[in-house]
């Protein structure tokens, strides 16, 4: 496909309903949140502004209402629930507080996207045009007026999206914000903090300054501090009630070390919250700070058990990795607990557009030097994806005789695996050890982070495999399922860090004769015999650019990988009947008006 071309994502499936949770938190938002600021955008293009005017709210020129609706019709609604027998009186009002937590850091995760979202939603909930019913349902979905689809493109009439979201002034630049620094070097350590806002300070705003999250939201913070302090007093269990003091204690501070740590050593919890600002996906002007989010959880004690085993080889995992030793972290702990849980509620960044099927944290180095860190899988959220769209997507565009081999276990286990990746290879820099990875490759690192999970976890159990781990039929099993989900992930948008890392593997592994084509039927074939090898080959090229902090290495590979071929764009089109993703609605806000 052409440069700037993009894929139609539009997908049928049952009609949605707006999640009681999302309505609750703008509400929320919008109690607290700033007005929007009329300056302009900064994006690179130089296109129209954030436009706030006072006019009816229209939908973007050319989206018609139907094609609005379509959009919507993209996630399929499902219902994530769980036991409530599980839970005795005291855990359900802890797990009350934790919700109404978690519907404030929702709020604040509004307001990171675009700092007039609040005031958008409102005015979007007033609007009575054709189309704005679909549109306050997809606003929803999306946490703002920007298709996370369709590499941001608004579908309201109301101007791009600023690359740096909320978190910075809307009409900074990378080299305002550089040159500023060169200026001033003694700011360097708060601008590139996690948690801080870019904004313009002076009489005419010729100054900069960064505000810690602490400070910028601080009456939502103080909500919610106050509910996880209640939540602590209540919680029968000591590890609980310390890491939700710690975290309460942590908005207040803009000091998360101790928290982090803290989550690290929960156990023995049947509620197993993770709760705060994490990943930096949203900021695209330099990637360093971090939204706020929550996954709200009941662990399943048997299955975290039965994964466990996994961890004792993340030293073997570590040397095995296809680079040269100088680049790996062979003295790191490789403490890296694992924990399968069901999602029972959700909020902030992991609700925007894409659910999230696992995650590992913390991301701060010097928490994972310490203590390791967490794998969590999300395991009805995985079961919920797996049956209704990687399934029908393998079917779809795989020969029928590898679509035969997508089964649950090897998917489940390569998501795991994914996890556990993020915590192989260098977090800093070999030749300049105070300098992250992050850091590093700044707004390109996320992308390259999640695609280096995707094949260091796929490589990893090779290695495993070689262990006599599993068997042939497994790893074959996991290689197909790993092609399928390229599909699957790159209809996220080639925006977004997941679906932009899927289509960089989709065109390396197609590259070096992985993936075969047929173009008579369309459908896609994993060469079994090229598969390992290239695998290992694009784990190691991923590897190198984080060991060496190659910014502008990073950027030639994207650009080099990041096009969507006619192939994959034509695969892509016969998918209209498959979801692109889940809409959960969750159970516990039905339970909660019983409690």
């Amino acid at each position: 496909m052409k440069k700037n071309q993009r894929i139609s994502f539009r997908t049928r499936a049952a009609s949605l309903h707006p999640g009681v949770f999302v309505a609750a938190s703008l509400c929320f938002a919008a109690m607290f949140a700033c007005g929007p600021d009329d300056r302009t955008t900064g994006a690179d293009d130089g296109d129209d502004a954030v436009r706030m005017e006072e006019a009816d709210l229209e939908l973007a020129d050319g989206l018609s209402p139907a094609e609005m609706a379509e959009r919507v019709d993209q996630f399929a609604p499902v219902t994530l629930g769980f036991d409530p027998s599980l839970l005795d009186d005291r855990q359900r009002a802890v797990l009350r507080r934790l919700v109404e937590a978690s519907v404030i850091l929702d709020g604040i995760f509004l307001r990171q996207v675009w700092e007039g979202n609040p005031a958008l939603r409102d005015r979007l909930e007033s609007a009575s045009g054709e189309g704005m019913n679909a549109a306050r349902t997809y606003f929803d979905i999306m946490y703002g007026p920007w298709d996370r689809l369709l590499e941001d493109d608004p579908f309201l009439a109301i101007g791009h999206k600023p690359l740096g979201a909320g978190y910075y002034a809307e009409d900074l630049t990378r080299e305002e914000i550089e040159t500023w620094l060169e200026a001033n070097p003694e700011d360097e350590e708060a601008f590139t903090s996690y948690f801080t806002v870019i904004q313009r300070a002076g009489a005419s705003g010729e100054s900069l300054e960064a505000v810690p999250y602490s400070e910028h939201y601080r009456a939502e913070l103080e909500g919610a501090a106050s509910l996880l302090r209640e939540a602590a007093n209540l919680a029968d269990n000591e590890s609980l009630r310390n890491y939700l003091t710690t975290r309460a204690d942590a908005f207040l501070s803009n000091d998360y070390f101790d928290s982090d740590v803290a989550w690290m050593r929960l156990e023995d919890n049947l509620i197993d919250p993770t709760i705060g600002p994490y990943e930096v996906y949203e900021d695209r002007l330099f990637g360093y700070k971090a939204a706020f989010e929550s996954f709200l959880t009941i662990r399943d004690p048997a299955e975290s058990e039965r994964l466990a085993k996994l961890e004792d080889y993340m030293p073997d995992l570590e040397a095995a990795l296809p680079i040269p030793d100088e680049h790996k972290n062979l003295d790191r702990p490789f403490i890296a607990p694992i924990a399968a849980v069901d999602e029972v509620y959700a909020a902030g960044d992991t609700r925007a557009g894409v659910q999230t099927i696992a995650f590992n944290l913390p991301n701060d180095p010097r928490v994972r030097e310490q203590e390791g860190s967490k794998k969590v899988m999300l395991t009805n959220v995985i079961e919920a994806k797996f049956e209704n769209i990687l399934k029908p997507i393998a079917e779809i565009v795989l020969t029928p005789e590898q679509a035969s081999e997508i089964t649950f276990d090897p998917y489940f286990t390569r998501i795991l695996t994914h996890e556990l990746a993020h915590a192989l290879g260098p977090d800093y820099v070999t030749d300049q050890p105070d300098l992250t990875v992050n850091r590093a490759l700044r707004d390109r690192y996320s992308a390259l982070e999640e695609a280096k999970a995707d094949v260091v976890g796929t490589h990893s159990l090779a290695v495993l495999a070689e262990r006599g781990e599993y068997d042939d039929v497994f790893l074959r099993q996991v290689y197909v399922s790993h092609a399928a989900d390229l599909f699957r992930c790159v209809r996220f948008g080639v925006s977004e860090a997941h679906g932009k890392g899927c289509l960089m593997q989709f065109n390396y592994l197609s590259e070096r004769g992985a993936l075969e084509h047929d173009p008579a039927s369309g459908r896609f074939q994993v060469l079994l015999d090229v598969m390992p090898g290239a695998i290992a080959e694009l784990a190691r090229d991923f590897l190198i650019l984080q060991a060496t902090g190659d910014y502008e290495g990073a950027g030639a590979f994207m650009a080099r990988y990041g096009e969507v071929p006619d192939v994959l764009a034509a695969a892509i089109e016969r998918l209209e009947a498959v979801p692109v993703d889940i809409r959960p609605s969750y159970a516990v806000t039905e339970m909660m008006a019983e409690w």
